[in-house]
């Protein structure tokens, strides 16, 4: 069984259930048939012995026949005993088994002569309530057991044919019902060699097999996204630390290539600790989304005002909004508490807040607002910056991705996957909303 395609095994098995439905159904028949027919049997032979007795007349004990010939009844053959069991009347041509046993009883008995079966009914016959004679009435049973008989070989014939028909059928529907789960497994052996591109495109149908299929067609598009993105994550990120290391290499190499005064030497120390410091904190953020994309990073949940944090956050960021021309500017009717890791939710407003001075105007601001809604802390911050073109906005929270790659050397590229990483793991949203020259407002709803 265990080397059986589950389309053979569906078949055996609803072919052997119908076996066993099918037998059970036909036995019931056979045994109800039977009892029906013989019980119409018993019925009419009683009312053929009634019959008789009705035109038995009596007189002084004595037997008399008005009409002989209304004793005589298709399919029955009648007897008259006196009431010592001699015969006084009898139907000619029957077998002596059956008119020569006196009658004792009241009482149906089937009795078996030969190769043939006859039931046999006495009925006694009173007068005064006196016994005076017997009636006996048999007929054979030959027609019940030849009609049981032919409804025996019709089940037996049956059976098997509709067996074979239901076991065809079985066979045609698992084989439709079957085939995308070969086309699933073709598909999945040509993606096992690297074609990520294929897809089943099955007609949309609402059973088991469609949604598997639609179920596995998306999942081949999440993985070929994630397979994209991941071989465009590592060139990103080959490209990013290229560039670091290359400046540091050429500065490493000038300096060495002839004499240099001290101040020349602490310059070049100097450039070189920034592009270390730069690659640093590169590889520092990619550990922290790499483990959080790993599910390895430790939450240190407790319990957080929102109000607080911002407040900090925006005293640490004041001495660098003083150096780009930039007025802070916080509002919050009230402290908002949420359940949270203050050290992620502090990265979390410092970046965004980051990115608002560094891609602002002189003279430009960024307001913070916090307060409550519907369950969620809700915090927009809002700049008067250069803003972001449409095009880009699907793409601000990808890793490495810069939308002014002018000032590409300004960050690393990955402050806003951290945001969104950090948001996401705080079970909550983040929405953004920008136009060129007009500024950029991102929205956070986190869970109170």
């Amino acid at each position: 069984m265990k080397n059986l395609t589950i389309r053979t095994k569906m078949t055996l098995w609803y072919s052997f259930m119908l076996l066993v439905l099918l037998s059970i159904f036909s036995f019931f028949v056979y045994i109800l048939m039977s009892r029906m027919m013989y019980s119409g049997e018993e019925s009419l032979i009683k009312a053929h012995a009634a019959q008789a007795i009705s035109v038995i007349e009596l007189e002084n004990g004595r037997i008399k026949f008005a009409e002989p010939n209304e004793l005589m009844t298709s399919g029955t053959y009648i007897f008259v005993y006196d009431k010592k069991g001699q015969m006084i009347f009898g139907s000619k041509g029957i077998y002596p088994e059956i008119n020569m046993q006196r009658p004792s009883e009241e009482k149906l008995r089937v009795v078996n002569i030969k190769d043939d079966a006859w039931i046999i009914y006495d009925r006694p016959v009173y007068e005064e309530n006196k016994l005076v004679a017997w009636v006996r009435a048999s007929r054979s049973l030959a027609s019940v057991r030849h009609a049981l008989e032919n409804l025996r070989d019709i089940l037996v014939v049956t059976i098997p044919l509709f067996l074979i028909i239901a076991a065809g059928g079985g066979l045609f529907l698992a084989n439709r019902a079957l085939a995308p789960i070969d086309r699933i497994t073709k598909t999945a052996r040509a993606i096992g060699r690297g074609d990520l591109s294929r897809r089943l495109n099955m007609p949309k149908v609402e059973d088991e097999v469609g949604r598997l299929a639609m179920t596995f067609d998306e999942m081949l598009d999440r993985l070929e996204t994630s397979f994209k993105k991941e071989r465009q994550f590592t060139s990103d990120a080959s490209h990013e630390l290229r560039t670091p290391l290359a400046v540091i290499r050429a500065l490493a190499e000038e300096t060495l290539m002839g004499a240099r005064s001290e101040e020349e030497f602490r310059d070049t120390l100097e450039d070189i600790l920034k592009e270390t410091t730069n690659m640093q904190n590169m590889v520092s953020q990619l550990l922290l989304l790499t483990r959080g994309d790993e599910g390895r990073y430790q939450l240190e949940m407790e319990n957080i005002d929102l109000k607080i944090v911002i407040e900090d956050v925006m005293g640490e960021m004041e001495a660098m909004a003083g150096q780009y021309g930039v007025n802070l500017y916080f509002q919050a009717e009230k402290s908002v508490v949420v359940k949270g890791d203050q050290t992620l939710l502090t990265r979390l407003f410092m970046n965004l807040i980051d990115n608002a001075i560094k891609y602002n105007t002189e003279g430009g601001w960024v307001k913070v607002t916090l307060h409550e809604a519907k369950g969620f802390a809700r915090i927009i911050v809002k700049d008067s910056g250069i803003g972001i073109p449409k095009e880009d906005i699907p793409h601000v929270f990808d890793r490495f991705y810069r939308v002014d790659r002018s000032r590409s050397s300004d960050g690393t590229g990955l402050g806003l996957s951290i945001v969104q990483w950090i948001v996401k793991i705080h079970n909550g949203q983040i929405y953004v909303k920008s136009r060129p020259g007009e500024g950029t407002e991102f929205e956070i709803l986190l869970p109170l």
